[in-house]
């Protein structure tokens, strides 16, 4: 990377926290303020690590490594996501399911990134990616049966549009496996596996959000019932929005989005690693004294239904998860992307 060429970073804005009013805040109001300001910081500096190009790769990038940008992407488009929800009013019905699908790419991404130079662990990825597609491929071809084998419109749409993502993926049909085989051959791993890679509880916090998907009951009785004299009456109010899954997103984008400046783009690392470690303090700091607000509004509450409340906002306190990253970043030894 030329001199030329250096990104300046100096144009995204850095937030300044008011920790002091963060130490006296009676509500939880300062502490969504400054995890959305920071939230946005940290997806500006993410989306500009994913666009960051070294001289091997000016004109793009090839298969695997346009995975890894991919997701980098991804996870800045969700939180986006979750700052225009809370920036809109909209509440925070959604951010359970936007911090799950967070979580699903920055564990594929930490998994790939463990290794960028096996070219198996890409390969395993995509396969497993496109079993779905060919199995609508199939279905396709058993409704067409059914009407005499011809196929309507839709469908040979669908048909065209899966064969493109076949072909940018560089592979044919027959050469995806059934399920079954490729877990014996090269398996992608489980979501419960990539997951302990973010750490002990991130996996929890997925299945979290999968009951928040699916409409479990305790995301019904949760944030859609209301429970009156023993009697459930629906609830049509959004939930508040709440500050621990903007400084999650943004702790866990800023440390593997460093891991892959680290790795990938290594004459870029002096532009990042400051204004990422200097960000991570601010989010650590910040999420602290949260922890510390919630324990003391706990400790005063006599409340039964507000210690639940309280009690039921803690699983979203993931923050600790992403300890084992700033780790992995000083392992010299890692592999990196070739």
């Amino acid at each position: 990377m030329g001199d030329k060429e250096e990104l300046d970073l100096s144009v995204i804005p850095r937030y300044e926290v008011d920790f002091k009013s963060l130490t006296s805040a009676t509500s939880e109001d300062p502490f969504l303020r400054a995890s959305f300001e920071l939230l946005k910081e940290a997806g500006a500096l993410v989306v500009a690590a994913a666009g960051t190009l070294d001289e091997q790769h000016s004109d793009g990038f090839a298969r695997n490594e346009a995975i890894l940008v991919g997701h980098l992407v991804r996870m800045t488009k969700l939180m986006r996501s979750i700052i225009a929800g809370i920036a809109d009013g909209h509440g925070g019905d959604q951010q359970m399911q936007l911090v799950r699908q967070f979580l699903d790419s920055a564990s594929s991404l930490k998994y790939l990134l463990e290794d960028p130079s096996d070219t198996s662990r890409f390969d395993a990825y995509v396969l497993d990616s496109l079993i779905g597609e060919k199995e609508f491929l199939k279905d396709i071809e058993k409704e067409a049966a059914a009407r005499g084998g011809q196929k309507l419109d839709i469908e040979l749409r669908i048909e065209r549009s899966i064969q493109r993502t076949f072909d940018t993926a560089g592979v044919s049909e027959s050469e995806i496996p059934p399920r079954s085989r490729l877990k014996k051959e090269n398996p992608w791993p489980t979501a419960q596996q990539r997951l302990k890679l973010l750490g002990s509880t991130a996996y929890s916090a997925f299945r979290m959000g999968s009951g928040a998907i699916h409409g479990s009951w305790h995301d019904l009785e949760r944030n859609h019932l209301d429970l009156v004299d023993g009697k459930f009456r629906p609830d049509p109010d959004v939930a508040p929005e709440r500050p621990q899954p903007l400084f999650a997103m943004a702790l866990a984008g800023t440390e593997i989005a460093l891991e892959y400046i680290h790795k990938c783009v290594p004459d870029a690392e002096h532009l990042f690693r400051p204004r990422f470690e200097d960000l991570t303090e601010r989010l650590v700091h910040g999420n602290e004294l949260h922890e510390a607000y919630l324990a003391e509004i706990f400790n005063r509450s006599s409340d039964d239904i507000e210690r639940q409340v309280l009690l039921d906002s803690g699983v979203l306190a993931w923050t600790c998860c992403w300890s084992a990253a700033t780790a992995s970043l000083a392992d010299g030894s890692r592999r990196t992307c070739e």
